[in-house]
């Protein structure tokens, strides 16, 4: 009788995974049916959790970025890095979605940074030739909350001078016929340098 409670249990578990697969970020997700849950397996997203700060004058950028785990996007699961951000130039607050980082969406994509797309060195929109070979970066999306408009937002953890950093590199605008559009009120085309708080 032992046996068959053991059986049952392990044939239950075994098709709730074949129902529901679970997937690497790193894995393509075609041809997976819906439901699959696409795993950070090997905590690739857990480095780039933090608060961070970059200050040049009277410009500050501050990001928080939190991992979230299991989130349901509407067709399957997924593990991904969510955030906010504040940004202040000369002194003038342009946006701050701060004290958003603690809202619960019913998709946490909701956020105005948020991400798990895990690239590499060769990585066509931001090339890293000095990157070691299997250092892995993040490439996910930041939404200007001051006009709606979205863009690309890679980034990468590292170290310099002994100080945990994340560089950024913010492009590709949506909805615009320009890169350099004005109402996109974020920095574009430059690798900025945040320092871990």
């Amino acid at each position: 009788m032992k046996k068959a409670h053991i059986f049952i249990i392990l044939f239950i578990t075994f098709l709730s995974n074949a129902q529901n697969p679970i997937i690497d970020l790193s894995e393509s997700r075609l041809g997976k049916p819906d439901g699959y849950y696409k795993k950070d397996i090997h905590n690739l997203l857990n480095p780039f959790e933090g608060t961070y700060l970059y200050t040049n004058g009277n410009t500050l950028f501050k990001v928080i970025l939190v991992k979230k785990v299991q989130q349901y996007n509407g067709r399957y699961y997924e593990d991904l890095i969510i955030g906010e951000y504040q940004y202040i130039v000369n002194g003038i607050e342009r946006v701050n979605t701060i004290n958003e980082i603690n809202t619960v969406y019913n998709n946490q994509r909701v956020h105005n940074i948020d991400g798990n797309i895990i690239v590499d060195n060769n990585f066509r929109m931001w090339k890293c030739p000095t990157c070691p070979v299997n250092e892995k970066r993040l490439s996910g999306s930041i939404r200007d909350a001051s006009t709606d408009r979205y863009a690309n937002f890679t980034m990468r953890r590292t170290n310099e001078n002994g100080q945990e950093v994340l560089k950024i590199y913010i492009y590709g605008v949506s909805r615009a016929e320009n890169e350099n559009d004005p109402n996109f009120s974020l920095p574009l085309l430059n690798e900025l340098t945040l320092i871990k708080q």
